[in-house]
This record gives structure tokens, C-alpha cells and sequence, in this order.
């Protein structure tokens, strides 16, 4: 309990830091929650490698999809063959994931619970301590929402008999969080806008850059 409120007072006392920097609450949280993003970015990285090596299956996987499409038990054991000559593991992209919960976590409990001083904010958001009742920053937030699931659902095959539930998460996840977005401080908005359009450039830039030429090239000698 100790260290995760040492933690979070870390995280107040750096928000402190960039407010009076910038002079406002709202470049503030931008450059809090980019430094975050930044030091979490290996953990990002790695799993964003994850779910490219999904992706590059996913042909593959929809093959057996259909050659198995009666018998589940079969399908399955046959995707987990596949993953194992790919040298692809599923569950590799989890780990990364939980270890950005927490610190992601932290950052949205400081700033909802942060005691916001009025008119230090920037244009139409003078008291980030009030929701946003302009709708700019929950449309944002419900927007960049679904960019970044369509994104992840790109990236990754769909499972089988999950396809119906993928897409209704797809248009489900922005309405909650844009829905959120109308009860919270508008502070805790901007985090979230920020947050999805630097997960949204990081993977965008990891799928121009090939995963790994050697293994590619491994397997073509093969």
C-alpha cells in the first residue's frame, strides 16, 4: 500500500511540475501522459510484435476455420499446432498488457481525483474538475476508442465463434467510454484522448516496419 501511494504521489507531484511549466492543466496532462507512455513503450512494443505475428497467420488461421468449421475440437488443436511450428504464443501478448494496467491505472486515479484549481484550463475547458458539457472531449474519447479497436481487431484473427462478439465490442467499447467521458472530469478526457492517439501512431509506425527479416527469411529457406 505504501509503494502504490508513493506511486500515485509521484504521478501528482510530476502533473504539479508540468502545470506550472505550461501554465495550464490541460499541457500539463499531455506531457504527463506522454512521459508515461514513453517509459511504458517497450511493454507496448512488445505487444503490439505479439499481435502482428497473430495478424500474420490470420490467413492461415481462417483456412482452418473453414476446413474445421463442424468439428471445434479439431480446429483448436490444429491453431495450436500452427502457433507452435510459427514459434507464435498466444498468451505473449497478455503479459505485457498486465503490466501496464497498473501503471495506467494510477494515472487515471490521479487525475480523476485531482483537486483541479478553476480557470486553469485551455480554450473551452477552464475547470477540468467538471465534465466536458461541450461533448468535444466524449466525442473524442469514443472516436479515438474505436480507431484503436478496429485497430486491434486488424491486427488480430478473430477467434472462432467470437466474430459477432469482436464486432459488437468494436461499437460498444466508444459508446461506454464516450458515455464515461460525459460523468468524469473533463482532465481525465484529455488523458484518455492522448493516451489512444499515441497507441494509435505507435502501432500504426510497428506496421510499416517488417517483425523480424532473419525469421522471415529462416522460414523461406526452409
Amino acid at each position: 500500500m505504501g509503494v502504490w501511494n508513493g506511486f500515485l504521489h509521484l504521478l501528482t507531484h510530476l502533473l504539479l511540475v508540468f502545470t506550472g511549466w505550461t501554465g495550464n492543466y490541460v499541457l500539463g496532462i499531455v506531457l504527463l501522459t506522454l512521459l508515461v507512455r514513453l517509459i511504458l513503450l517497450p511493454l507496448g512494443i512488445s505487444q503490439a510484435r505479439s499481435l502482428q505475428k497473430m495478424a500474420r497467420l490470420g490467413p492461415r488461421t481462417r483456412e482452418l476455420q473453414q476446413r474445421h468449421k463442424g468439428n471445434p475440437q479439431v480446429l483448436q488443436a490444429e491453431i495450436a499446432k500452427l502457433y507452435q511450428e510459427e514459434g507464435v504464443n498466444p498468451a505473449s501478448g497478455c503479459l505485457p498488457l498486465l503490466l501496464q494496467i497498473p501503471v495506467m491505472y494510477g494515472l487515471f486515479d490521479v487525475l480523476r481525483g485531482f483537486p483541479y484549481k478553476p480557470n486553469m484550463g485551455w480554450l473551452v475547458w477552464h475547470n477540468l474538475a467538471q465534465p466536458d458539457h461541450t461533448f468535444v472531449l466524449p466525442v473524442l474519447v469514443a472516436a479515438s476508442t474505436f480507431f484503436m479497436q478496429k485497430q486491434a481487431m486488424a491486427m488480430t484473427p478473430p477467434q472462432p465463434g467470437m466474430e459477432s462478439s469482436q464486432k459488437m465490442m468494436l461499437w460498444l467499447m466508444p459508446v461506454v467510454f464516450g458515455y464515461v467521458a460525459l460523468q468524469f472530469p473533463s482532465g481525465l478526457s484529455i488523458y484518455y484522448v492522448v493516451s489512444n492517439l499515441f497507441q494509435l501512431g505507435q502501432t500504426l509506425l510497428l506496421l510499416r516496419t517488417p517483425m523480424d527479416k532473419k525469421a522471415t527469411g529462416a522460414r523461406a529457406a526452409r
